[in-house]
């Protein structure tokens, strides 16, 4: 099979290579199409030009390059170039390899990776299987690009017929959450063509672990001090300010912290809204090396999931959620949608509505109020499920077996036909 990715190691987009790997263990032969890495700086490592093609091995898998624009910056114009450069190099320079599968995995993030498989599909009748990551076009106008105005008009139209293409084409979609699989099918998807595949974590590294035996004491904190903890990205999309603005209402708790670990846009915000509020509490960790995580979080009484209240994150299942909950650390979300609800199916935490700092000050009164043993038992009921709903061995046995099953139809001759969207 033919995996077409335009992300791949070594750019630190972990996602689409523990795909790769997990199935491989799943005994499928793979080989790789992807870009050349200039992801997430726009830059080209030394060792690769970002105009010629290479082929080479990784993890025993043979990872065919192919040339784009290399650009990862805000500026719109440039974003296109690098997405229709790679869609393009993909097709042409990846014919032969798609040619010769009996089957292709998409990676359908950014959502013009998918212009190969529809290439393959149209030319050779190569089935494809649609990795949806994000839902195009709304993650493009929530990041920020074509936002409104005549652009956004402009761009729309094109961009939701495009997509639409994608998924009637693909013999077979996943989504990563429930909500996404609804949001696919309430726009045309036939429901029998869509999955839900979760993401699954770094299991190795996020697992339980004991707590980092310095970090309390670098933030002034005692052992009877209460530590709310947000790890990740602290951009728009995070809505941070709700989680600093809700611990000026619990002034009145001087026990109860908030510690803010990683860096992002947003963090100088962040860093002066706290200091116009007067909150001591607030501290600003830098970011971490995602092999010590596990003991920084486990030195936190529990774990902030916060998403901005936009209609995208409905259906958006942040992957700090499955990381959080293989690590067996119990959460409070603060976030619309699928992160809530599997937060709360599986009893591993509290929920706040998002966007309201005053419900959220209110849940983390709760939290804080519980005993330390009730906390600590919601982090292992989320880890239980986890590895029952969420973990590699189940989501990776359930993509190989859509992979198998598209490669089977076609050898009978009865591809899934186009259809729905």
């Amino acid at each position: 099979m033919a995996f077409v990715t335009q992300w791949y190691a070594p750019e630190p987009t972990t996602t689409p290579t523990w795909v790769a790997r997990s199935l491989r263990r799943q005994g499928l032969r793979l080989d790789v199409l992807t870009g050349i890495p200039n992801y997430p700086t726009g830059k080209v490592p030394d060792g690769y030009s970002a105009w010629r093609r290479y082929t080479e091995s990784h993890d025993g898998m043979r990872v065919h390059r192919t040339p784009l624009y290399p650009s990862h910056d805000q500026s719109a114009l440039r974003r296109v170039a690098n997405y229709a450069s790679y869609a393009t190099s993909s097709t042409v320079f990846g014919s032969s390899l798609l040619r010769s599968a009996d089957v292709a995995l998409v990676y359908s993030t950014p959502a013009t990776a998918a212009v190969a498989g529809m290439a393959a599909r149209m030319r050779w009748g190569v089935p494809y299987v649609l990795m949806v990551m994000d839902v195009w076009p709304d993650s493009v106008f929530a990041t920020g690009f074509l936002a409104g105005g005549p652009a956004r008009r402009i761009a729309e139209p094109p961009l939701t017929w495009f997509t639409n293409h994608t998924y009637r084409w693909a013999d077979h979609v996943t989504a990563t959450s429930p909500g996404m699989r609804e949001a696919l099918i309430s726009r045309g998807v036939p429901a029998d063509k869509v999955s839900v595949v979760y993401n699954w974590t770094d299991e190795k590294v996020m697992r339980p672990s004991e707590p980092d035996p310095t970090l309390r004491a670098r933030l002034g904190l005692s052992a009877d001090d209460f530590l709310l903890m947000y790890g990740g990205n602290h951009g728009a999309a995070q809505g941070l300010d709700v989680a600093v603005q809700a611990m000026h209402d619990l002034r009145d708790r001087p026990e109860i912290h908030l510690a803010l670990v990683g860096g992002g846009i947003d963090k100088p915000v962040l860093r002066s809204l706290a200091a116009r509020l007067g909150l001591p509490n607030v501290h600003f960790v830098d970011a971490v090396d995602a092999v010590h995580m596990p003991a920084v979080m486990a030195a936190a009484d529990l774990q902030l999931v916060s998403l901005a209240d936009q209609p995208l994150f409905r259906f958006t299942l942040p992957s700090k959620v499955q990381s959080i909950m293989s690590c067996g650390q119990p959460v409070l979300t603060c976030a619309p949608g699928d992160a809530a609800h599997v937060v709360r199916e599986a009893r591993c935490g509290l929920s706040a509505p998002p966007g309201d700092p005053h419900a959220l000050a209110h849940a983390i009164r709760q939290a804080a109020d519980l005993p330390r043993q009730h906390l600590r038992e919601m982090g292992m009921a989320g880890r239980d499920y986890y590895l029952t709903h969420l973990g590699e061995q189940i989501n990776a046995q359930r993509l190989a077996d859509l992979v198998r099953d598209a490669a089977a139809r076609r050898r009978r001759g009865r591809p899934g036909r186009p259809g729905g969207a």
